[in-house]
């Protein structure tokens, strides 16, 4: 599964797109080892009593069940969960059957901070915790593969789509915005501190002398 091409503008492009790390793997998987084991010895203890089909069938029928809700389940999820860079924006998807989306653009992350314990550092995950301006706040995305490199690559991206907002790129637009649009990208790279006050003024002044 990968991110719908068709999704991007003209000009965008995928920096990155990656799964959860397969540390979320590791529940589904010592369920489905704990499944097995119960229907082994299930197996043995009902050899030779009178409701052994009927004991069999019904621990089989619940075996079943309780792998499909703890193992088959969290299996999916991840397999349908993507963490997408973009050169315009942060996405995030997941949902096998009802989809689940939520994009940040890059001009919008005001901070990307990492967390890893002893034991994600050794395997190489950790969370992300992304500070944006807007409703959506604090977002954090669980079990990232290298999350101290993806966090590099974001304020690398985020760099990038700055000087391009600078130069009258908008970051979903083919053609250079208008003036009134390229003053609200200055104030908000003012606000995100990437803009003195008086880089602003000067750069705003500049605009305006030429409507």
């Amino acid at each position: 599964m990968h991110f719908p091409k068709e999704l991007l503008a003209d000009h965008e492009k995928v920096v990155f797109e990656l799964r959860p790390h397969w540390l979320a793997l590791v529940a589904p998987f010592f369920w489905s080892v704990v499944s097995l084991v119960v229907l082994f010895l299930s197996s043995r203890v009902l050899t030779g009593r009178s409701w052994e089909d009927t004991g069999n069938i019904v621990v089989a029928l619940g075996v079943l069940l309780g792998w499909l809700v703890l193992a088959v389940g969290p299996f999916l999820q991840w397999l349908f969960t993507l963490f997408v860079l973009t050169s315009d924006r942060l996405i995030t998807r997941s949902g096998v059957f009802a989809k689940n989306s939520k994009e940040i653009p890059l001009e919008r992350i005001n901070d990307v901070a990492f967390s890893q314990n002893i034991f994600e550092r050794i395997v190489g995950a950790g969370d992300l915790l992304i500070e944006s301006a807007g409703e959506s706040g604090q977002n954090r995305i669980t079990d990232v593969r290298h999350p101290e490199q993806v966090q590099l690559m974001i304020y690398k991206e985020s760099e990038t789509n700055s000087d391009r907002m600078m130069r009258g790129g908008g970051p979903a637009q083919s053609s250079s915005p208008g003036i009134p649009e390229q003053i609200e990208a200055l104030a908000r790279l003012r606000e995100q501190g990437v803009l003195s006050d008086d880089e602003f003024q000067a750069k705003k002044t500049d605009l305006l002398k030429r409507l």
